[in-house]
């Protein structure tokens, strides 16, 4: 059965151990979340008042009732970090209502294997993890921008000797023996953008659990920038 929440990262600090060992943790501020749907594969599985939808007929034809369709799978979707009407579509106002809470700048879905034992409403704050030792942790990395084969892909510099005009930098040849009118090999290291790419980091020890302030003080390094927004799972391979 999955076991995750949603956070925010704060930055990194470091705890002392009773032993006297220094521990670098990331803070992570991990819920409160909010369960704001649940899905499961046939309908009747759910509550009578998780049933039914709506067809949208538009402005003139206004709505008419229906019967939920079939989800096909059982998950649960989270939301955290509310955010104000003002920043949000109809869509989601519409859609958060249901689970009697506000719109929310972070959503995401977790598979279980059976109908999860939440319902639409719950919160779940950090103590879902308090029996967890180690977390994998997802979020988006740092953006840097475009950059050359010798930060993105760490080649080394050519030589700077006589003869070699303004190209101590550039990666080179690429391939191509009569120019580049094919493209470029496929899979070939070229300049471009780099960071700003969705990483996980899995088997990190959970060091401290602040269940009153929910925060969760991880092991380590996470992906991200303070104030970005993570994904936390218990370890897959742990």
């Amino acid at each position: 059965m999955t076991i995750g929440i949603l956070g925010k990262k704060l930055g990194m600090t470091q705890l002392f151990q009773e032993d006297g060992t220094v521990v670098p943790v990331t803070v992570v501020q991990a819920g409160p979340c909010k369960v704001m749907q649940v899905k499961a594969k046939e309908t009747s599985e759910l509550p009578e008042s998780d049933r039914g939808a709506k067809n949208n007929r538009g402005k003139s034809n206004g709505s008419s009732d229906r019967q939920r369709r079939d989800d096909g799978y059982y998950s649960i979707q989270i939301g955290f970090d509310p955010k104000g009407e003002k920043a949000s579509r109809k869509a989601e106002s519409g859609h958060a209502s249901r689970s009697e809470s506000s719109p929310m700048w972070y959503v995401r879905e977790f598979r279980y294997d059976a109908l999860p034992p939440y319902k639409q409403g719950d919160e779940i704050k950090v103590d879902v993890l308090k029996d967890v030792s180690h977390i994998d942790v997802t979020g988006i990395s740092k953006g840097l921008g475009h950059t050359g084969t010798i930060v993105r892909h760490n080649f080394a510099r050519q030589s700077t000797t006589h003869g070699n005009s303004k190209s101590h930098r550039r990666q080179g040849g690429i391939g191509r023996q009569y120019g580049t009118a094919k493209g470029v090999p496929k899979g070939k290291k070229m300049p471009g953008r780099k960071g700003a790419d969705r990483i996980t980091v899995q088997n990190l020890e959970v060091v401290k659990i602040d269940e009153e302030r929910n925060l969760l003080y991880v092991k380590g390094a996470i992906p991200g920038k303070p104030a970005g927004y993570v994904t936390v799972r218990k370890a897959v391979k742990q």
